[in-house]
């Protein structure tokens, strides 16, 4: 007889798969710039306000930035 899936169960597998997604993913390396407060203050403001990371916009912007 099959045991019920559990909430915990469900949890588990959902652990397993971000795991190994992040083992499959290209090695990350960190990049730091010096930036004046007030325009890092007003990126913060308007990247919440449009629902999005800073982190995705940098990316964003290197990429389009090398083609």
């Amino acid at each position: 007889m099959l045991k019920p899936k559990t909430r915990r169960d469900r949890e588990d597998n959902q652990g397993k798969a971000a795991a190994l997604e992040d083992v499959r993913k290209e090695p990350i390396k960190r990049l730091n710039a010096n930036v004046p407060a007030s325009i890092y203050q007003e990126l913060q403001i308007k990247a919440a306000q449009d629902g999005r990371k800073i982190n995705d916009l940098v990316n964003q912007w290197i990429l389009e930035y090398i083609k």
